[in-house]
């Protein structure tokens, strides 16, 4: 490993200072939520008892996954908050607006200096304040089955096409072998639940050359789902549904039930995120499938890029300790365990710290080398409105609709769905004039 990768003596007696320097006074557990399945539970723990280990002070853990939002909301209703809250950059909004997170002094966390620009963006309003300390970052890639691509002798694609038409092969000329007809192209996360299906469409929106919403003057947007380079996503991605290239009930599922799909040979490609690298190596074997950009569409070969931040709850009776725990999960060894404690639990995808490096930390991986690359050249975020989460909410009924139904006309669908768009930019008191 770089000797630049690894922090200095030096470096790593002020942050054990920075930390100890909070004065850990109250000895009640640091009440610490994050969304995670059981693995990355896992890694948490592991990362709770080294911040013990360096502070003395006790992490005590709430953990949930399909349900996370909803137990938030009680808690918030409630009044009986953590301290910290592990959630995605996308929420930032929603919990602003709903008045539970207290502002962040960059220049007062740990470490601060070593955290990469691009990151703290995802921690800071539209008021230009921080509201959270980044922990994660990640970007979608596309993962295909490489023993299915190759028994067809099939290259790597290069295009929109090339993709689907290695969907088709993968469904009709039976990839493993077992002499039934009973696989599929392409996995597709189509639920309204969480607005999986916005979260999914939104790369072939911005590779078709569109957008959800323009900037316009002021801090306001204009809505821009009307467009034809929104409905030629839209078209794109049902193609796979309605020409039945994509695995059944798509339109219904979520990752939890799509994500098993490709280990278990149902389907051969899958556009998701680099935390399913761990579980595809040990439920697949790496030499089974490969990391790669998803091809480049219309206009660019943009991909969600996306992460998370801890977000200090405005109620917490011990705001200092709670950014100390914030700043060592973003400290280059908060970053190494959450990377590499558990394969299958990385809660930790791209490191946020620039002493970090994704592949390096990992036996120098180089599909890591890949994931990081894509995301410094093609990472595209959700846009910076208010609070993206209903709009993620709509605009996920509203393509969950289009994908259902094949005789739909795409262009009126997307017509009636900006009209609500624009109302909710206009509650969010954005609405360009």
């Amino acid at each position: 490993m770089k000797r630049s990768q690894l922090p200095s003596a030096r470096a790593a007696a002020l942050l054990s200072l920075a930390l100890a320097g909070t004065a850990f006074a109250q000895t009640a557990p640091l009440k610490v939520w994050t969304r995670s399945n059981g693995p990355a539970q896992d890694t948490y723990l592991a990362i709770g008892k080294a911040y013990q280990a360096k502070t003395g002070q006790a992490v005590e853990f709430t953990f949930a996954f399909s349900d996370f939002e909803q137990r938030l909301a009680r808690a918030i209703a409630s009044g009986d908050l953590p301290d910290v809250v592990v959630n995605d950059t996308a929420q930032l909004g929603n919990l602003l607006g709903l008045g539970v997170l207290a502002q962040v002094d960059r220049n007062k966390v740990a470490g601060n200096k070593d955290i990469v620009d691009r990151a703290w963006k995802s921690a800071q309003g539209l008021d230009g304040k921080y509201y959270g300390v980044p922990s994660s970052t990640q970007v979608f890639e596309l993962f295909i089955r490489k023993d299915w691509r190759t028994k067809l002798r099939l290259p790597l694609p290069r295009t929109w096409e090339d993709v689907t038409r290695m969907a088709q092969a993968f469904t009709t000329k039976d990839p493993d072998g077992n002499g039934k007809n009973d696989t599929y192209g392409f996995i597709i996360p189509g639920s309204t639940t969480r607005g999986y299906a916005s979260w999914f469409v939104s790369s072939f929106i911005w590779q078709a050359g569109g957008d959800f919403v323009q900037p316009a003057a002021n801090g306001t947007f204009k809505a821009t789902l009307d467009t034809p380079q929104v409905a030629t996503a839209l078209k794109y991605v049902r193609s796979f549904i309605c020409n039945k290239t994509a695995q059944p009930n798509a339109i219904n599922a979520v990752t939890a039930d799509a994500t098993p799909g490709f280990y278990t040979g149902q389907a051969g490609m899958y556009f998701t995120g680099p935390y399913n690298i761990g579980l595809f190596d040990k439920e697949l074997g790496k030499d089974k499938y490969d990391v790669v950009a998803f091809p480049k569409g219309p206009a660019n070969a943009d991909a969600l890029a996306e992460g998370e931040n801890s977000y200090i709850m405005k109620a917490s009776k011990q705001p200092q300790n709670a950014l100390a725990f914030a700043a060592f999960l973003a400290s280059p060894e908060g970053q190494k365990i959450g990377m590499t404690f558990n394969q299958d639990g990385q809660v930790i995808r791209l490191p946020i710290n620039r002493k970090v490096d994704a592949a390096a930390v990992r036996g120098g991986d180089a599909r890591w080398k890949t994931v990081q690359a894509l995301y410094n050249k093609s990472g595209h975020a959700v846009p910076n409105v208010p609070n993206w989460a209903p709009i993620r909410a709509l605009t996920g009924d509203g393509f969950n609709r289009i994908l259902a139904r094949c005789d739909s006309n795409v262009e009126q669908e997307l017509s009636a769905l900006n009209t609500q768009l624009k109302a909710e930019l206009t509650t969010q008191k954005v609405l360009a004039k």
